[in-house]
């Protein structure tokens, strides 16, 4: 405690007092910039930003502290928390994942305004914060404190305490804040026009924010992988498909770009940015507020109606700019009127990928919402199952990707279908084997898409030869389809079996040999365990031994599993859960084999590495077209 102004004030009430005084700098920032104005309202971002920092600091100090005065840190650490884990702890719960997505968004504003901070731009992102601020200091204050504060901890929640989920959510909101800024630029286009300087920078934080929501969401899969045990990736959970869906109007928009710097499609990548912007806080929407269930979600909370009332804002807004951008006089070159891309050319393979996008975009959104349609007219929340998503989507997939891969083959100036004789063989005797050893329709369908595409993309990565590395549109295009190789594989044939080994047992798991090599107990930071280890053959090789186990936490009580995992690339893992033992020390497993899981880790890294390059070297073209290029230049700017 300290004595301010005769007041005694603790250093959890500066942080409240910094989040309120960011408010109040956030809500004149915003009014003041509609009025026109650019440093002060600009100065007063920064000042709530600021404030956002420091109460950021506060909190991650009373979290490393394991300070059980606040409610927070009570709720999600522990004293016997790893400190790793206390750190992640800040966005493990609701009132710290929401100061968490303030201090993104307060490190993009300032990265976007820092040479350019204009009135419309300042109050775009003065209104972002102001929202969510008051969300923060009102409806989930994470310096709530408690009068009795408990000896310990309920600690966060084990499934929480993995290495993936300290990047998995860090880069996923990364994604979603990042759509804020090509958004900011899109509103700001509607009052300077859609110049090429402003579709540029759209473009740049486009790619950027995309390329992290990429990376977030498979890493998000990777923490599923290996934190739930049940071997896959993907469920098509609301919270899933949250990431999801804003993920696939950005995708539209990144390849939208390129037909508005052919003079089309601008009102289009205005659209497509706005609802990608729109779509992220509808997917916040959904995590926070409990409507639909979900393992992933945080509890239910009032905090939804504010969210309800900002998007519902948000949709006024966009209806109203699309009828000015419409209708207006100066601004109708945004009317792209008629398309002049030929038949089967590479504008027309983009802009057919538009539309399959779109579609995409509705079955999962109406499938991940249809609990709450249902309750409105049944009563009752009807969860979509998974199947739903995967059939209704699939063929969906399969056509956009070939867009993709056809767009990247095909010319600009002329009709062309890229049907390589070489490849369709190959992809047709690759998609006969299912058949043949199966009779798996689908799989030798998405197998013959897939391997098509693969071949397709390969033969003009060989012909290019070093020159491909620079193709980096190119190689990202390569790096989706080796994630829908990975999927198709994956999705399709892996196979599991219970098996139980008692003593020093030997077993067969179709070619492997498994032999049960015993036992061990141990006790870590908060939790005690036990693990066994399982020694893996193939024929006549040895793989070497894999460990897996099962913990019980001190604080919670409860059981988490953690598979053994033997990778075999690339061909997939061998992947080994403990399910539990009898005291007469028989062991009981689920071994199963994943195939082309590795490509589905792979093919994202590609596609991430792939648009935050594009992005920089898009970026230094800009400044390299803005920096003077003579003296003279140099003091005409200056003057």
């Amino acid at each position: 405690m300290m004595e301010i102004l005769g007041l005694n004030v603790g250093i959890y009430d500066i942080g409240e007092v910094m989040l309120r005084g960011s408010l109040l700098a956030s809500l004149l920032a915003l009014l003041l910039s509609l009025t026109g104005r650019r440093r002060l309202p600009k100065a007063l971002l920064d000042v709530s930003v600021i404030g956002v920092f420091v109460a950021s600091g506060i909190l991650l100090y009373a979290l490393i502290t394991s300070d059980m005065r606040l409610v927070y840190v009570q709720n999600y650490t522990s004293k016997a928390l790893p400190l790793f884990y206390k750190v992640t702890a800040w966005w493990g719960g609701q009132a710290g994942s929401l100061l968490f997505w303030l201090f993104v968004l307060g490190v993009y504003a300032l990265l976007s305004l820092r040479r350019e901070p204009h009135p419309i731009l300042t109050a775009t992102f003065s209104a972002t914060m102001l929202f969510f601020l008051i969300t923060t200091v009102y409806a989930a204050n994470p310096f709530e404190r408690t009068l009795d504060p408990a000896p310990d901890g309920r600690g966060l929640n084990p499934l929480l305490q993995n290495v993936w989920m300290a990047v998995h959510p860090p880069s996923l909101y990364l994604g979603y804040v990042g759509m804020t800024v090509p958004f900011a630029y899109a509103l700001t286009g509607i009052f300077t026009g859609f110049t090429d300087e402003v579709i540029r920078k759209i473009r740049i934080w486009l790619l950027v924010a995309w390329s992290l929501l990429t990376i977030g969401i498979v890493l998000g899969g990777r923490w599923a992988y290996l934190e739930l045990g049940w071997g896959g990736y993907w469920a098509w959970d609301p919270v899933e498909n949250a990431s999801l869906i804003p993920w696939l109007t950005a995708t539209a928009a990144v390849h939208t770009f390129h037909l508005v710097r052919r003079g089309t499609h601008k009102l289009w990548f205005y659209n497509l940015t706005f609802a990608s912007f729109l779509l992220s806080i509808l997917g916040t929407f959904l995590t926070r507020s409990g409507i639909i269930e979900s393992v992933h979600a945080f509890a239910f909370s009032d905090i939804g109606n504010y969210f309800l009332v900002f998007i519902a804002v948000g949709v006024v807004v966009w209806v109203v700019s699309n009828v000015y951008l419409i209708y207006s006089p100066r601004l109708g070159e945004m009317r792209s009127g008629k398309v002049n891309y030929p038949t089967f050319s590479r504008g027309w393979y983009i802009d057919l990928g538009n539309y399959l996008w779109i579609v995409l975009t509705l079955i999962v959104l109406g499938g991940t919402f249809s609990p709450v349609f249902t309750e409105m007219i049944v009563g009752t929340q009807i969860t979509t199952k998974p199947d739903f998503f995967t059939y209704a989507t699939a063929p969906f997939w399969s056509l956009a990707l070939l867009s993709l891969v056809f767009s990247i083959l095909s010319p600009w100036d002329r009709g062309y279908v890229p049907i390589s004789k070489v490849s369709l063989v190959l992809a047709v005797v690759v998609a006969l084997l299912p058949l043949i050893f199966g009779r798996n329709v689908w799989a030798s369908f998405g197998l013959l898409i897939t391997s098509y595409s693969l071949f397709a993309l390969l033969d003009r990565l060989l012909t290019l030869g070093r020159k491909a590395l620079k193709d980096y549109a190119l190689l990202a295009h390569f790096g989706v389809v080796v994630t829908a190789l990975g999927i198709v594989l994956s999705w399709n044939y892996g196979r599991s079996h219970e098996m139980a080994f008692k003593g020093r047992e030997v077993k067969r798991f179709y070619a492997f040999n498994l032999q049960h090599l015993g036992w061990q107990e141990y006790e870590g930071p908060n939790y005690e365990a036990v693990y066994s280890v399982l020694n893996v053959g193939l024929w006549r090789w040895n793989l070497g031994d894999l460990r897996t186990e099962r913990r019980k936490y001190f604080a919670s009580g409860e059981v988490t599993t953690e598979p053994g995992i033997k990778p075999l690339i690339p061909f997939g893992d061998l992947y080994v859960v403990m399910q539990g033992a009898e005291d007469d020390g028989t062991f009981y497993y689920e071994v199963r084999f994943v195939p082309g899981i590795q490509l589905v880790w792979i093919g994202p890294m590609i596609v991430f590495l792939a648009g935050i390059v594009v992005a920089i070297a898009a970026a230094r073209r800009r400044r390299g077209r803005n920096r003077p290029n003579s003296a003279s230049d140099r003091l005409q700017v200056g003057a």
